[in-house]
């Protein structure tokens, strides 16, 4: 029953067009929240699902890259972290995973779980470079992307027809309005239950286009946006991670 309410409240929170979508949520549900969830309490931390069920982390040490790699993996979603040994700090996300980032949290819980129980850079861990917001590899969530797009659309400083801000650069803009939207609440809810904060600290390589060519442009319309309309959609995009 607790597990049917989390997956009563998500569905709330974020309607579903139709109800492949739906049976599709709720598999993902069940799937991930059906394993053992592993030690947190050591880290005083809450299980992100009731009937916890998450894969295990598997840690790994690359010679070749010399770096550590968490990976976790689920159905349809893979999840990887990397702390490189000449990069002390600094976490480099990887994913493939067609979920939400919501129902994603079990997953990065666990992987977060794992690095801060074993990782030797714990305490110099400073930064996460997610890469772009459009995902390398498809298909994949999209959610920081179309938010991106829509905080533009309804940004008084963005100029739609040039594709442009009205003052200022492209990359101070979007790290901006990315920051005062909260494109991110997912990451936050993450690292709070960490006791740490994170915030937007740079980004880079932004990318415009019209919006009848961007993958959610459906839902982009339903909020007037026009096929015409220049957006950014994607950056490269590198977080500040610190103790609360």
């Amino acid at each position: 029953m607790e597990l049917l309410g989390v997956f009563i409240n998500v569905v709330h929170k974020k309607p579903y067009r139709n109800f492949f979508s739906l049976l599709l949520t709720a598999s993902f549900m069940l799937h991930v929240c059906s394993t053992d969830p592993g030690d947190t309490t050591r880290l005083n931390i809450p299980p992100p699902c009731a009937a916890e069920t998450v894969p295990n982390v598997t840690v790994e040490h690359s010679t070749l890259d010399k770096a550590t790699i968490y990976s976790i993996s689920s159905t349809d979603c893979s999840i990887k972290w990397i702390a490189r040994d000449s990069e002390k700090g600094v976490i480099k996300h990887w994913s493939q995973c067609t979920a939400p980032l919501a129902l994603q949290l079990p997953l990065l819980t666990k992987i977060c779980t794992a690095f801060f129980s074993s990782d030797k850079n714990t305490q110099a861990f400073h930064t996460l470079f997610w890469g772009g917001l459009e995902p390398e590899r498809k298909p994949a969530s999209q959610e920081m992307s179309l938010r991106l797009a829509l905080a533009a659309y309804k940004s008084p400083r963005w100029d739609a027809k040039k594709g442009k801000p009205k003052n200022g650069d492209i990359n101070g803009f979007v790290k901006d309005l990315a920051s005062r939207e909260l494109i991110y609440p997912e990451l936050k809810e993450l690292f709070d239950r960490f006791q740490r904060t994170i915030m937007l600290s740079a980004v880079e390589k932004v990318r415009v286009l019209e919006g009848e060519k961007l993958p959610f442009y459906d839902q982009l319309k339903q909020q007037g946006v026009k096929a015409d309309d220049r957006l950014p959609f994607d950056c490269m995009v590198w977080f500040l991670v610190s103790k609360k």
